[in-house]
């Protein structure tokens, strides 16, 4: 073949007609650095791993989820600072989102939720607000969970609020929601690492965990405890963040995968949540050797109306008063509609 007054060679014609038509090469994928304090093995784990893998398998390999588990990252706290040190891309996590979020304090006002449902419809409520605040401090958020109710684990049975006043109680260092409202209505608490907590137990220094059960379970301080009351101080959240930068630096297609996986994660959580409080709260931990103590309808009485005196004192110092009164509004709303419906 002549061309231009050359003679162009078969085979590199061949080799630029193949060249124009190849598919263009396969982008490398992109690998989101994820960390939690959930153990390995737990089931958290195990719809983390889940999650993980959908995710790899709906964007066709173009995003791998990393997930180190176990703390090893390190806490709440110091994943979030390595997290806008560029060390990783986001977190599941349960502390670090209020504090990106602080609207998100307010499932953990005492006494604010009757149920888990309740705290759901809260959380849905809010959603917007929170997408903004965790915006607002360079993070995406992708989905949030409740992790269940907070109860009491105790070496000795608490009946009333004179026996619950004399227990001392371990709570998580990281926890400000805890730290601010358990001295307001005059409980012993005494604010560890999560690491420590047994120790303190078996030294002696605490007497109980205030804890969700599948916390309780996951860290094993229900195989210590020997009593359960089931109180419903208030609702722990987890969510699933991502920086930013490491969000928009994926495909739109994989974004919207992720954002979707996510959705599946979140509803697989609360599943995974209202099916072990029920069984761990109805038996499961009463085979183990927890004796589960009757919560008087005068204890509980008592426990909530100083809840409700204490949220007009310390609730302002978790969320605004103007959050506080628009989220006992819809809960207001919410109960008849659902008394109703009944």
């Amino acid at each position: 073949m002549r061309l231009s007054g050359s003679l162009v060679p078969t085979t590199t014609i061949a080799l630029a007609v193949a060249l124009a038509v190849a598919p263009p090469a396969a982008a490398d994928p992109i690998t989101l650095r994820v960390a939690t304090i959930a153990p390995a093995g737990t089931a958290w784990a195990r719809e983390f791993g889940a999650f993980a893998r959908d995710v790899e398998a709906g964007t066709h390999g173009a995003v791998h989820i990393k997930i180190y588990y176990s703390g090893i990252a390190g806490d709440d706290v110091t994943v979030l600072d390595r997290i806008r040190r560029d060390q990783l891309d986001g977190a599941m996590s349960s502390e670090s989102c209020m504090r990106l979020s602080p609207s998100l304090r307010v499932t953990r006002v005492f006494g604010l939720f009757q149920n888990r449902d309740e705290a759901a419809y809260i959380l849905t409520r809010l959603r917007p607000t929170l997408d903004a605040e965790f915006l607002k401090e360079g993070f995406i958020h992708l989905g949030e969970a409740a992790l269940g109710p907070e109860v009491l684990f105790t070496r000795e049975p608490v009946r009333d609020m004179a026996e619950l006043r004399k227990t001392a109680l371990w709570i998580w260092e990281l926890d400000d929601a805890l730290r601010a409202q358990a001295p307001a209505l005059g409980l012993h608490v005494t604010a560890t690492s999560l690491e420590l907590a047994t120790r303190a137990y078996d030294e002696k220094r605490v007497d109980g965990f205030i804890a969700v059960p599948s916390a309780a379970l996951a860290f094993q301080w229900s195989a210590q405890a020997r009593y359960l009351e089931d109180v419903r101080l208030s609702y722990r959240n987890g969510c699933l963040f991502v920086a930013s930068r490491a969000f928009d630096a994926l495909p739109i297609d994989a974004q919207s995968y992720v954002r979707a996986a996510t959705a599946k994660l979140r509803n697989r959580l609360d599943d995974l949540g209202k099916r072990q409080d029920d069984a761990l709260l109805e038996g499961l931990f009463a085979r183990q050797g927890l004796r589960a103590v009757p919560v008087s309808e005068r204890f509980r009485l008592e426990l909530f109306s100083l809840a409700r005196d204490m949220r007009t004192r310390v609730g302002g110092t978790l969320v605004s008063q103007k959050l506080l009164a628009q989220v006992l509004n819809w809960l207001a709303d919410y109960r008849v509609e659902h008394q109703f419906s009944r």
